[in-house]
Order: structure tokens, then sequence, then C-alpha cells
């Protein structure tokens, strides 16, 4: 969704007018953003916690989508129309990454287990950023502590959790950011992007619902610059971005075009 704000004429601020009104609000069907308009944007704002300016922004519109929506065990069709019409991009593109990332499995192992993929390379680094030499707490913790990435000490399913909490004995807070998780992947150390405060923050976020799951990763996609290559389905461009310079060597460029083509077929 674009932005828009008083004084615009638009389709999407119809769109809004039937937003607002399945909030509650009194509002008459138009394509002008009135003053009145403004009032009970900013009334929404403010009671979600927003900047109460009045302009219809991603945030407002996350909001506005998703606001009161249950996050149940599965995501539904629904939920992945809306957050593509967040992003405008296509559901079949949106999907495809989470067909590429997670084989089309749910965003959690069991309950209050988010999927998770430990990364003993990135745990390297993260002790390093916390001012810890990897080097001197590496013996007896080869498993998850290692300079380069190797995918030979991936136990996967709920076996992940035994490297995290292993690598948590050590220092917590580079453990959670050394993880991918949910059913989009996420790296942990990639918590801002997504719009949470703290690495904590999004874990906990992350063990609430795949809905949560897939706001998160619709606040990533676009805060980290990946949007304008999933709008235009530029694979190689998308997957540099989302799973680093080694994609190639993945073919997760392959893999998100030959998801979204399935996705596609009629």
């Amino acid at each position: 969704m674009k932005t828009i704000k008083m004084n615009d004429k638009d389709k999407d601020v119809r769109f809004l007018c039937s937003r607002l009104s399945l909030h509650g609000y009194p509002v008459t069907a138009g394509d002008l953003f009135t003053p009145e308009l403004k009032e009970m944007v900013m009334h929404f704002q403010k009671l979600h916690k927003l900047t109460p300016d009045g302009i219809v922004g991603f945030d407002t519109w996350e909001a506005l989508l998703f606001a009161g929506a249950k996050g149940g065990e599965k995501l539904t069709e629904e939920n992945f129309v809306l957050a593509a019409l967040l992003l405008n991009v296509e559901k079949a593109a949106l999907k495809a990454v989470q067909q590429v990332e997670t084989a089309g499995r749910g965003g959690f192992f069991a309950p209050g287990k988010p999927a998770i993929l430990f990364e003993g390379h990135i745990f390297w680094r993260q002790l390093g950023a916390a001012g810890i030499d990897p080097v001197r707490v590496q013996a007896g913790n080869e498993d998850i502590l290692y300079p380069r990435w190797t995918k030979e000490h991936y136990k996967g399913g709920l076996a992940e959790y035994e490297r995290l909490e292993k690598a948590r004995s050590i220092h917590r807070r580079a453990a959670d950011a050394s993880a991918s998780w949910g059913m989009f992947q996420i790296m942990g150390f990639n918590h801002a992007a997504c719009g949470e405060e703290s690495v904590e923050s999004f874990v906990r976020s992350m063990c609430e619902s795949e809905l949560r799951q897939l706001l998160l990763t619709a606040r990533f996609i676009r805060k980290s610059g990946m949007l304008p290559y999933l709008e235009k389905k530029d694979w190689a461009g998308f997957a540099m971005r989302y799973n680093g310079p080694g994609y190639e060597q993945n073919q997760y460029d392959r893999k998100l075009r030959e998801a979204y083509e399935k996705q596609t077929r009629p």
C-alpha cells in the first residue's frame, strides 16, 4: 500500500475507508481524503500507539490490516493476501519465500518453539562483537562455534534447540542473534529491521504466532531494501540480500523462481 494523506484523491482512500469502517469508525466511503477522515485516522493512530499525524504510511496500514487479528495455529490465505497487499507484491512471490525458507512448513517445531536453525559461524562473529574471544571458548563447543559456514553440525528440527541452549550458556543474546527464526527464517541479528528494539523482544515476538512471524518478515523485507527486488521478481537480487552472498552456492535464486512458478501454475 502506498502512503496517502489529506487531500489525496485515490482508490486507496476508498480502501482506507473500508478498513476504518471495519474498526468501527462511521466512515462515508469516497476517494477523497477529507479533514474528517484525517481526524479518524489520527484517533486510530493514537489508539494503536502510532504517531498521530493523520498520514497513512506503512505502520498505519499494517495496523489497519492486522490489528485485532488472532494469530491462530496456522497462517490463512487471507493473512498472506493482506501481507502481500501491505507490501504491494504478489501473494505468490511472498509464499515462494516461505516455501524456500521452510519448505512450506509451519513456523513452529512445537508449541512455543519456533522453527530455528543455529549458525555457528554467526555465533563466532556475535561473540566477538560482545567482547568475547571465540577462540578461548571454542574447546568443547566445536559443534556450535566455528569461523566459517558449514552445515556439518546441523541437527534439524527440535534438536536445533540443543545447540541453541548450549550457545546460550555462553552468551544468551549472541546465541539468539545467531539463529534464524520462524517460517521465514530471519536471523536474530536482524531484529531492528523487523521493528524490534532488541534480540530479546524479537525472540518473544517469534514465539507468539505464525501471524506475528509474517508481520516481522514484511517489515524486514521493506526496511532492508529487498522490497523492489521482490516486486520485480528479481530472484538473484532478492536472494543476495535475504540469504547473503553465498546464495549462489545454495541456489536460492533458482529455488525462489521455481517456487514462484509453482505457486502461479494453473
